[in-house]
């Protein structure tokens, strides 16, 4: 195992660099939770993953507000077709039922995690139906409120959660997971909110159209002694464009 979380930090590294667009919800997949995060990743099963979003707004804003979105599973073999398959919110703070990661979790909200074979719903808790505008809620306060202790990224990670992959995975099988936008990462379209502050007197959040969604895959590949080769193809071929 070693090997393999060797093989996907160097590939992590390689992408790191690798400039966003905004506006934009991405997501970014880590085997060991730290710094090194990459696109997708390639993992032995029974491997626990851990994925973040990442929201990027245009440079000429103050700072972030926040977004309205869902995190879903999308293909056939894929979530939990092996069994076993988990998630864990309590990676981004400690909590529970709230994946949102500190300075963005203004207001108060809890999330659930719907899921059967094949299918996988991040969403806000109790939204049994998909209700639209009802995903999960990252925000900071305003500027006048934190002060200094406002967050003028426009770059920034606001939700982490943690998936157990089961070790029953076949190898055929991938976790294929989507921010959708109505267009190339799936529809409808469950981004219903994504604001940034214009200045530092803004007392809420302006509408930024446009902002797209992304589409990440958790693949399984062999372990230890026959990944190398497979893991380093893999990996070159699996930078997406947003």
């Amino acid at each position: 195992m070693k090997k393999v979380l060797g093989l996907i930090a160097v590939a992590g590294l390689a992408t790191a660099a690798v400039a966003r667009p905004a506006p934009n919800l991405s997501l970014e997949f880590s085997t060991n939770g730290g710094g090194t995060w990459s696109s997708d990743v390639a993992v032995a099963p029974g491997t626990s993953v851990w994925v973040q979003v990442v929201m990027s707004i245009p440079d000429d804003m103050y700072g972030i507000s926040g977004a309205r979105y869902n995190i879903t599973s999308t293909n056939a073999a894929g979530w939990d077709s092996a069994g076993a398959d988990s998630v864990d919110l309590s990676t981004a703070k400690g909590s529970a039922t709230d994946g949102r990661l500190a300075g963005f979790d203004f207001g108060g909200q809890t999330q659930q995690v719907f899921e059967a074979l094949n299918s996988l719903r991040i969403d806000a808790k109790g939204d049994n139906n998909n209700t639209p505008n009802a995903g999960i809620s990252t925000s900071q306060n305003t500027p006048g409120a934190l002060g200094s202790n406002f967050n003028t990224a426009k770059v920034a990670a606001v939700y982490r959660f943690q998936i157990n992959t089961s070790a029953t995975h076949a190898l055929t099988d991938s976790i294929v997971l989507q921010i959708m936008d109505g267009g190339a990462n799936g529809s409808p379209n469950q981004i219903t909110s994504f604001k940034g502050y214009t200045s530092s007197a803004s007392t809420s959040g302006t509408d930024i159209t446009g902002a797209t969604g992304d589409t990440g895959r958790i693949t399984f590949i062999p372990a230890p002694a026959s990944l190398a080769l497979v893991g380093l193809a893999g990996l070159a071929a699996g930078r997406r464009r947003r």
